[in-house]
């Protein structure tokens, strides 16, 4: 039973861990909370249904690339004007939340209300750990988010891309005064944000089905691991299986249907306790910290 508990706090976990780490990597070069991002996941998955049963592998790369463009137009088209114009992070956020409803009711009037699944488009066997057998989709999920885990922390500290973004994370107005280019900065983040998040889509389309509303609660729970975690990638991550666990220890011990409110309620009380995350201050200043190091005086 013990076992079974930590295995879906580590699959559910990874999904709400992919979310977060996309947030926050967004969010340190546009600070809003863009509700659009729960809008890429789902296109994801529903680019898989459509395509896959006609495409089958080749499908993949396509759904990638639809995803990312769609973060990119986005950025390129929406927010980059507002942001010209002086739009503050309220406006953008309200915006990002129009463009999620107009994607939901586009989705909603092509593949109906419905639930639909990726299930039937191609067969998955299961993974097989000694006594535990895990559907193939559920190791690949908790595959991503270490892998999404391991790549930014790679561009943050081993590229100058990295250097950038820390840069503007840390002082947005001196990075600019120094010569960053921080729209393109924002762009490639965001095509960043779409592929992972296009490859999660696909995922949760084979894992648990779909439907129209499905990006809202996804964004909302790697939302709330961001925030629990605290201002680094790897915090966000370790959030995220903090929620995943609670989440778990509640359907254990109560039922389902308690999930949502368990999640909140954790959300709001550690806000109480820790305003800045649970992992604010990491062993060894953590992998993937935004502030650059700086040499003690």
């Amino acid at each position: 039973m013990l076992t079974q508990l930590l295995l879906n706090t580590l699959i559910i976990g990874s999904g709400y861990a992919i979310v977060a780490m996309v947030f926050r990597l967004l969010y340190s070069v546009s600070p809003f909370f863009n509700m659009a991002l729960g809008a890429s996941v789902a296109l994801g998955a529903y680019l898989g249904y459509g395509l896959l049963p006609m495409f089958d592998v080749a499908a993949y790369p396509i759904i990638l690339a639809g995803v990312i463009l769609f973060t990119w137009a986005q950025e390129r088209f929406i927010y980059r004007p507002m942001r010209k114009i002086g739009a503050s992070p309220m406006v953008l956020l309200v915006v990002s939340l129009g463009v999620y409803t107009i994607f939901e009711s586009v989705i909603h009037l092509i593949f109906g209300p419905q639930y639909q699944t990726l299930g039937a488009a191609m067969d998955f066997s299961s993974v097989s750990l000694g006594s535990i057998h895990l559907p193939t989709v559920q190791a690949i999920i908790i595959l991503l988010g270490l892998i999404t885990l391991g790549l930014i922390s790679w561009v943050l500290y081993r590229t100058f891309l990295g250097k950038e973004i820390r840069a503007i994370a840390g002082a947005p107005d001196l990075a600019f005064v120094t010569g960053i280019n921080i729209g393109r900065v924002v762009v490639i983040v965001s095509i960043i944000a779409g592929a992972v998040l296009g490859a999660y889509g696909v995922c949760v389309g084979f894992d648990t089905g779909m439907e129209p509303t499905m990006g809202f609660n996804i964004l909302f729970k790697g939302m709330i691991g961001a925030i629990v975690g605290g201002p680094t990638i790897l915090a966000a991550y370790l959030g995220s299986m903090v929620l995943a666990l609670a989440e778990n220890l509640g359907v254990w011990f109560f039922a389902s249907q308690w999930r949502d409110l368990i999640a909140f309620v954790i959300f709001i009380v550690l806000l109480w306790i820790r305003p800045n995350g649970i992992f604010t201050r990491s062993p060894k200043k953590i992998i993937c910290e935004f502030k650059p190091k700086g040499k003690k005086k």
